[in-house]
């Protein structure tokens, strides 16, 4: 909780530094299969910027279009809509200022559409991103290093990375099989945008399941984890670091696309400018993201191994139900992107109180997990287990 309040405590530093805005938003429903054409408009003040669009469209039935049009009435952008969900990020070029118009048509469509439009940042802004993958490194390695300084091995992190492992693992091999079957079986049998909920939902299930059954798997195979509450809690950071060190390494490699020229460098530098123009203070928001799910991962690891130690079925179903709770809330964030908010900081406000009950689920534990005798210890076993050696 300390690293989230100094990480927001660098806003005012951070920055995007860019006044990257939203310029225009119109969303629109078909109720019923109709045929039809809309028009709304937008004004552009200064063309020397950079503008980008985000469409989204999730129909029924029937098909549709949109298509940006320039004050001397050329079109400048098009996309095509066809039955399910089509999505794109493109630039919008913007030549001069003035009004513009958005036409939407619709040939026998029902269903939803939302297009956006952003004001990019400069790119200059984007290397404010560098900032986010060093903490992306620094944070977790700060964590072990002071998890380590009051006791807890760096092997039960290592151990909890397995875990991360483990769980992952699973999850993809599982994933795939769910995904073809929820496609198979539900996606003709309700409106495609509740099937998008629905699968997300038993996605984010799933992964919460592979997640258990990963820290279980090892948990087993390593009997010293299950002998102190606070080698539970380093190996659910030790999961947690791992895979923000792994998403270190990811940022700092599409960074380096981004800026090391070549065809894929400009679309690299597009998307990282839409995304900071749709999330402020998008550096910052990447770091607390992982922290949070770290604290989640840890308190949902804590009491699966309390309730493999203590035999009891109940808290280990409550560690996977944390589990659970914490991915599909990240899955559904995506599918609130779809039509509400892309900002990341909605997955802030998602996961903060899966969080905060992690946390004091596992302030809760902890007496619970030192006071509860060990198989075959004897009287003197516990207290020097508890207080240390006698005589000390």
């Amino acid at each position: 909780m300390r690293t989230i309040v100094f990480l927001a405590a660098l806003a005012p530093i951070v920055s995007n530094g860019a006044r990257a805005e939203i310029v225009a938003e119109y969303r629109g429903v078909f109720a019923k299969p109709e045929s039809s054409t809309q028009s709304y408009s937008f004004d552009v003040s200064g063309a020397h910027r950079e503008y980008g669009i985000g469409v989204t469209a999730v129909l029924d039935a029937g098909s549709g279009s949109l298509r940006a049009i320039d004050p001397a009435g050329q079109p400048v952008y098009q996309h095509l809509w066809g039955t399910r969900d089509s999505q794109e990020r493109a630039r919008l070029p913007i030549a001069q200022p003035g009004t513009y118009a958005l036409a939407v048509a619709a040939d026998n469509a029902r269903g939803a559409w939302r297009a956006r439009v952003v004001a990019l940042p400069a790119r200059a802004a984007l290397r404010w991103m560098y900032a986010s993958a060093a903490l992306l490194a620094a944070v977790p390695l700060s964590i072990i290093a002071i998890a380590h300084w009051r006791g807890a091995a760096v092997r039960y992190a290592a151990a909890g990375a397995l875990m991360f492992a483990t769980g992952r693992a699973l999850w993809f091999a599982g994933a795939i099989a769910l995904d073809l079957t929820a496609k198979y079986a539900l996606e003709d049998a309700m409106p495609y945008a509740a099937f998008l909920w629905t699968q997300s939902v038993l996605l984010g299930l799933w992964q919460g399941a592979a997640a258990t059954i990963g820290v279980v798997i090892v948990a087993l195979a390593l009997r010293r984890l299950r002998e102190k509450p606070a080698h539970a809690i380093a190996a659910g950071i030790g999961a947690g670091a791992f895979e923000m060190l792994v998403n270190s390494a990811l940022s700092f490699r599409g960074l380096a696309i981004m800026f090391g020229g070549g065809p894929k460098s400009d679309m690299a530098q597009f998307r990282q400018a839409y995304d900071m123009a749709v999330t402020p203070l998008l550096p910052l928001a990447e770091p607390i993201i992982y922290v949070m799910q770290t604290v989640c991962g840890a308190g949902a690891t804590l009491l699966v191994i309390y309730g493999l130690r203590a035999r009891r079925a109940g808290p280990v179903f409550g560690g996977g139900a944390l589990f659970a709770a914490a991915l599909t809330a990240i899955g559904a964030s995506r599918t609130i992107a779809l039509f509400g908010p892309e900002s990341r900081w909605v997955l802030v406000a998602v996961l903060a109180p899966v969080a905060a009950l992690s946390y004091l689920l596992a302030r809760r534990n902890v007496p619970a997990w030192a006071e509860r005798p060990v198989e075959g210890e004897t009287a003197l076993d516990a207290f020097e287990r508890l207080h240390g050696p006698a005589g000390e």
